[in-house]
């Protein structure tokens, strides 16, 4: 592997890191169980040798760190059956969930899981 296939990869793995330190703060089960994973993927992947499959690999750990900083929020139990969800607004991308929102009508096929949900059983 070359030092900078090798500086690219230590800089995703570093960026997971901080985002997964970000993402499951206070929660040190999590926490070190996403660790525990990263280092395993990474290592299985130190033997690629392809350009385009360790490119590949390295999008997946940027869209994986992306996804983590922007969607991942913390629900702390206050009182009984009560949760505060900690939202950064800076960080943490905020829809309206129009779609969940609309009544449901029986029969009709929502689509959710984009191109080729439609060869999906009905619900």
């Amino acid at each position: 592997m070359s030092a900078a296939a090798r500086n690219s990869a230590f800089a995703a793995f570093r960026r997971l890191l901080r985002a997964e330190r970000k993402a499951f703060a206070g929660d040190l089960r999590t926490l070190t169980a996403a660790k525990l994973e990263t280092r395993k993927q990474f290592l299985a992947a130190a033997s690629v040798t392809a350009e385009t499959e360790r490119a590949e690999l390295l999008q997946k750990a940027h869209d994986v760190a992306v996804y983590l900083e922007r969607n991942i929020v913390q629900a702390v139990k206050r009182d009984d059956d009560v949760y505060k969800i900690q939202i950064d607004p800076t960080r943490h991308e905020i829809n309206d969930n129009m779609d969940v929102k609309k009544p449901y009508t029986p029969g009709k096929r929502i689509p959710c899981c984009g191109p080729g949900s439609e060869v999906l059983p009905r619900c």
